[in-house]
């Protein structure tokens, strides 16, 4: 569900001047990076997962990803001479996210301010670099390469990390509308995101609630960590869009029984006021009232009709839940009410 998240937040980052912060933002791949850009850099990695680096420049130790200044170029010529420069030729890449260092107004500073952007960018295919440097394996690369500024864009699970920061969303959409204050809920996901990687100031608070917080001050951490993870606001709807989804994706992976979706919707549909997303739970409501209705036949139906028919809904709630997970619209002309 996010398409933007920060995986870190880091108040006083010791390279910036006083009063800086330096933010490590994940970008879905149709996500731009934001002007302006002052570095891009090249992930490469190979079949085997290793990460591709180059010895660092100005006599600096250690090692870094192939990186260039961008200057009067603009981003993307930058981002074209070094691809050119590193592979030999042009090739496709995609946007991972960036680092945005943020320094006070007028503030003496080498690169753009108050706000600068270092961007890394994915190779895609995985081509072969014309150019001499070392690959790190996975299990490896962080004892080289985790001091860097941009390594949680490469340390960190992606996937694992916007699930982590759905769950994340929806623990805390349910406790700020009074849904389900579940505190163990919202500490145990807090506690996941940091376990992955994601790590912001607030997150650590919330991992550490021990219970005799007042609910007034747990709402404004709940608040400030969404806002220092670039979260959207979580209102009714966009905590119910981010748990529809999320519900999908468990019956689609197999995780969950097809029953208890449409008993999730059935749940949710009271708590929620009317939108979008109430419309499509209103669908799989219709499906929970199937299975209902096949419960109460179950003491005189034909045994085998019985099963032909719950399997016939099973299949009816997975493709509901494929299609949700898909980001498809089940109010559409393509689903009917019954079955859809």
């Amino acid at each position: 569900m996010t398409t933007v998240l920060t995986l870190c937040s880091l108040p006083g980052a010791h390279w910036l001047p006083p009063g800086g912060r330096a933010d490590v933002v994940l970008l879905d791949e149709n996500e731009p990076v934001p002007e302006p850009t002052a570095l891009v850099r090249l992930l490469i990695r190979d079949e085997a997962g290793r990460v591709f680096c180059v010895p660092r420049t100005g006599g600096r130790p250690g090692w870094d990803l192939p990186t260039q200044t961008v200057g009067d170029q603009g981003a993307g010529g930058a981002l074209d001479g070094l691809v050119r420069t590193v592979l030999g030729r042009p090739h496709e890449t995609t946007p991972v996210g960036y680092v945005r260092n943020t320094v006070p107004d007028g503030t003496a500073y080498a690169w753009p301010s108050p706000v600068a952007h270092f961007a890394v960018h994915r190779v895609l295919g995985g081509p072969r670099p014309r150019v001499d440097g070392t690959w790190f394996e996975s299990s490896e690369a962080g004892e080289y390469l985790g001091d860097r500024h941009w390594w949680p864009l490469v340390g960190v699970d992606q996937d694992a990390a916007r699930a982590m920061t759905d769950e994340l969303v929806v623990a805390g959409g349910l406790w700020l509308h009074g849904i389900d204050r579940d505190r163990d809920r919202l500490t145990a996901s807090a506690t996941d995101a940091l376990v992955l990687g994601v790590d912001t100031l607030s997150l650590r608070e919330l991992a550490g609630l021990h219970g005799d917080e007042h609910w007034p001050e747990v709402d404004a951490l709940i608040e400030t960590t969404m806002t220092e993870l670039g979260l959207p606001a979580l209102t009714r709807a966009h905590l119910l869009r981010t748990e529809l989804h999320g519900q999908a994706r468990r019956i689609v992976t197999g995780s969950a029984e097809p029953r208890s979706f449409t008993a999730w919707a059935w749940r949710r549909l009271r708590d929620v006021a009317p939108d979008d997303e109430a419309s499509t739970l209103r669908l799989l409501v219709a499906l929970d009232d199937e299975y209902e209705l096949l419960a109460a036949l179950e003491a005189w139906a034909e045994e085998g009709d019985l099963a032909r028919e719950v399997r016939s809904l099973d299949d009816a709630v997975r493709h509901a839940a494929t299609a949700i997970a898909g980001g498809d619209d089940l109010t559409g002309p393509g689903f009917p009410a019954r079955r859809l």
